[in-house]
């Protein structure tokens, strides 16, 4: 025989052994093939094939489930991935999670505010429960998705004005696509669902203060803006959105501003749009300003936005004014009732764990006359104690003051007492 044909041979020969070596169950074909072929060949003789036969099936051990297997497999492929570097860990790198749990526990001092002589009532709920999930799709772009569950368990009645959602439903509060980066352009997109550029609603207390419910607009837009790298954190921005979410929030919010046109089919057209402006003339002071339009009954319901924010050492001194430039005319008495609503706030952090804050609330209809329920005044005080990193307790007084019709029973103060623990990660 040729030199290469034993070369062939041999490789041959130790290419089986390898592969007899690593059957994990018993002697398939294949080996028992490869085994008559070297014994063709003269490479072993017919009593060795015979042996190694044997010592295959001794060796081999017990027949295992197969989706065991599978199961062991994937799992270890899985940790291979996620090492670093493999392919997950890359990807890892790039998601953020989050999420806040807060528990309140809250007391009113007066269980109906039709019942000047109703008592009080106490309530313990979990106000928010939040899981949020970002990811860096590229240099480029982030995808943003936060699940959201608010005020669950919490009871309904006429004193702390509850919007009448379903708490217990857990929504998408936030799914957005943000295509920016200011080092190359300082243009941008933000596609999807969000509280749009339309208020700021500043808050260091437990509650949001009454223009949150009343001029959020929460839904889904398409935002385009102008926010260059370094000149005064400029950012010019314009957003369409779909509906009349802006006066829909004002008409459920119980401020007093209600449409009386129940025979109205509100627009679900992409016809409404922001039109917003913010920017930091000194590093302490952020100013801005948003004008929001939606379709209405007849005329345009058009709002007008102005904030500041001032930081100086421990102090924040903020200030938010809402006014409505158009408004639809009442189908009951032909009359325009265009409201308007400011607040301001001052958070002091007074040592490391803990701040105090003040916050001041004033709410105009526009009615000619007070009615059961108009918004007047509310004043909130807060403490807020971090206890533990990323956990806090905060405790509020709040009074809120409502307008009433001559000779109502209808209680126009309510003090409110909430004390909250939250936790963020």
């Amino acid at each position: 025989m040729k030199k290469h044909g034993w070369i062939f041979l041999g490789v041959t020969f130790f290419w089986g052994l390898f592969f007899i070596a690593i059957n994990a169950y018993a002697l398939s074909p294949e080996t028992a093939l490869l085994l008559k072929l070297l014994e063709k060949k003269g490479v072993i003789t017919q009593e060795e094939g015979d042996a190694l036969r044997q010592e295959v099936e001794a060796a081999a051990p017990p027949a295992l489930d197969k989706e065991a297997i599978k199961a062991e497999i994937k799992e270890e492929i899985t940790q291979e991935l996620k090492d670093e570097g493999g392919p997950l860990a890359g990807i890892q790198d790039n998601i953020t999670i989050s999420g806040a749990v807060e528990v309140d526990y809250q007391y009113l001092d007066h269980r109906d505010r039709t019942d000047k002589g109703s008592d009080g009532t106490s309530d313990l709920y979990a106000s928010t429960i939040e899981l949020g999930i970002q990811a860096q799709v590229n240099e480029s772009t982030t995808a943003n998705i936060i699940f959201k569950a608010e005020d669950v368990d919490k009871s309904t009645n006429a004193a702390n004005n509850n919007d009448g959602s379903d708490p217990d439903n857990p929504f998408i509060d936030e799914a957005t696509i943000t295509i920016y980066n200011p080092e190359k352009c300082p243009f941008y997109a933000v596609l999807g669902k969000r509280g749009q550029p339309f208020g700021n609603f500043f808050t260091h207390t437990v509650s949001d203060p009454v223009t949150k419910a009343a001029y959020e607009v929460a839904t889904t837009g398409a935002t385009v803006g102008f926010a260059p790298a370094d000149f005064y954190d400029l950012d010019v921005a314009f957003t369409a959105y779909k509906g009349e979410k802006l006066i829909n929030a004002l008409n459920g919010a119980g401020t007093g501003w209600a449409r009386s046109n129940t025979a109205y089919a509100p627009t679900d057209d992409v016809s409404s749009y922001i039109a917003s402006l913010s920017l930091k003339p000194i590093e302490a002071l952020t100013l801005g300003v948003a004008f929001d339009s939606e379709p209405g009954d007849g005329d345009r319901n058009e709002t007008f936005n102005a904030s500041a924010e001032l930081l100086m050492f421990d102090v924040i001194l903020d200030g938010e004014y809402f006014v409505a430039t158009s408004r639809e005319k009442h189908l009951t008495d032909d009359k325009t009732y265009k409201e308007k609503a400011w607040v301001v706030g001052l958070a002091y952090h007074v040592v490391d764990p803990l701040e105090l804050s003040v916050r001041f609330e004033k709410f105009d209809v526009d009615h000619d006359s007070d009615q059961d329920g108009d918004f007047d005044y509310i004043f909130a005080f807060g403490a807020n104690y971090e206890l533990l990193q990323n956990v806090t307790l905060m405790g509020e007084y709040r009074r809120v003051v409502q307008e009433t019709a001559a000779g109502s029973t209808y209680e126009e103060t309510v003090n409110e007492y909430n004390l909250r623990v939250a936790v963020g990660f």
